[in-house]
């Protein structure tokens, strides 16, 4: 995986780079969890105008930001170094952060995905909610009512339309068991995931078959 994920980190800052340069900014949405840790490992280290680069979580666990089951920390800890330490971080728990405080479109959507079918904070269990899997909804932040995945927390996390609203989408496929989730999901609108890798909206880029 390191090799891959070396090759998507050099991609990643390859598009940040250009985006700097063509219009002064650039925006890289990421995921927590430990699939993109070897990712942000290459990422950190490498020159990027990183102070003109905005990093915030497409959705993270309603915890204080020094709870290991953070992923604010995880980011913090992570991603925020090295090089990559001048980065402007928004964190999608500042009970003050609206989608109106970001730039659309987003340069870089970073996802993974779990056994579930599940990307983002966007579980099973939310399906029925049509705003946050909608291609055309308005762009939400979404706050659980209760405790969603493992580990079981309260989760926030932007909507479908919000997180493809973005000019390029990887979706972290790290081991071959979620290849074969995601295989099931082209025809299996139970999994979450069915509605990522079945819109248009965005070519999704698989980390396991585009790098």
């Amino acid at each position: 995986m390191e090799n891959i994920a070396f090759k998507i980190a050099k991609s990643i800052a390859n598009t940040l780079e250009d985006s700097v340069l063509k219009k002064g900014y650039a925006t890289l949405v990421v995921s927590g969890g430990n699939s993109p840790l070897e990712i942000f490992f290459h990422l950190n280290q490498m020159p990027i105008p990183w102070s003109k680069v905005t990093i915030i979580l497409g959705d993270d666990r309603m915890l204080d930001s020094d709870n290991s089951d953070s992923n604010d920390k995880l980011i913090r800890e992570n991603l925020i170094i090295n090089k990559a330490g001048s980065a402007r971080y928004l964190s999608l728990i500042d009970p003050l952060m609206t989608p109106s405080k970001l730039n659309f479109p987003f340069d870089i959507s970073l996802l993974g995905m779990g056994l579930d079918g599940h990307f983002a904070s966007l579980f099973p269990e939310l399906l029925e909610n049509i705003s946050l899997f909608e291609l055309n909804a308005p762009h939400e932040i979404y706050l659980s009512q209760k405790s969603l995945g493992d580990p079981s927390h309260k989760r926030i996390t932007m909507n479908l339309s919000m997180l493809l609203n973005s000019d390029r989408c990887i979706l972290l496929v790290s081991s071959e068991s979620k290849r074969v989730v995601l295989d099931r999901a082209i025809g299996d609108t139970r999994l979450p995931v069915h509605h990522l890798i079945n819109q248009n909206k965005v070519k999704i880029e698989f980390s396991d078959v585009d790098f």
